[in-house]
């Protein structure tokens, strides 16, 4: 019973963009559309509060049809860059991801491919892999595909165990997917509202 409240009081949190302390996201991300990047170093400064990871933008499925296409960096660089603010306690208060490159089959030659801001952040209890971030799409020649935002999973970051309170850095072994998140069907919001309404009433008859 705890369990199930815990994960839809969650669900709640992400709908209405509250960030939990040391708690994961459970993102579930869509096959396509999605941008796939290695090689990606992250670096996290405990004095600044500043975690930068940074890469390269592999591979983008549009339509989750055939072989993923391959992002070309001849003409601007293909590109992963993501920054946040994120405090001792693993709280973000902002951030930002440019992922570049150009896919000329699809029409997408300006070199900047995906933008965002930062709206959520997650990571496991105790930390380690992997981190979630959600996006505001804000820009890039394939933002059509994603909507109004998306979400991202960095796998092999180097978060430790002591979490967000010293300085950590993965010397780029990363790896990333960002990609639409796929939404939580109607049941489960009706069923997490009648949940949190029996909560409710358990703790009436209490008092």
């Amino acid at each position: 019973m705890k369990t199930l409240l815990s994960r839809v009081i969650g669900v709640y949190m992400l709908l209405f963009g509250v960030t939990a302390h040391a708690a994961p996201l459970n993102l579930i991300l869509a096959d396509a559309p999605n941008i796939f990047s290695t090689d990606i170093g992250v670096q996290y400064n405990a004095t600044t509060e500043s975690l930068i990871a940074v890469g390269q933008a592999s591979t983008l499925d549009d339509d989750g049809i055939g072989s993923p296409l391959l992002i070309d960096s001849t003409c601007c660089g293909s590109s992963f860059n993501l920054s946040a603010t994120i405090d001792d306690a693993g709280i973000a208060s902002g951030g930002s991801l440019t992922i570049g490159g150009t896919v000329s089959s699809l029409g997408y030659n300006t070199g900047t491919l995906l933008t965002g801001t930062l709206s959520s952040f997650g990571f496991p209890v105790g930390g380690g892999d992997p981190l979630e971030f959600v996006f505001n799409v804000t820009g890039g020649d394939a933002a059509g595909l994603f909507g109004s935002q998306f979400g991202v999973v960095l796998t092999e970051s180097g978060l430790p165990a002591t979490l967000f309170d010293s300085n950590f850095n993965n010397s780029r072994n990363g790896q990333a997917n960002a990609a639409s998140i796929v939404p939580i069907p109607a049941a489960v919001w009706l069923f997490g509202s009648g949940l949190l309404g029996l909560v409710g009433m358990a703790r009436r008859k209490k008092v």
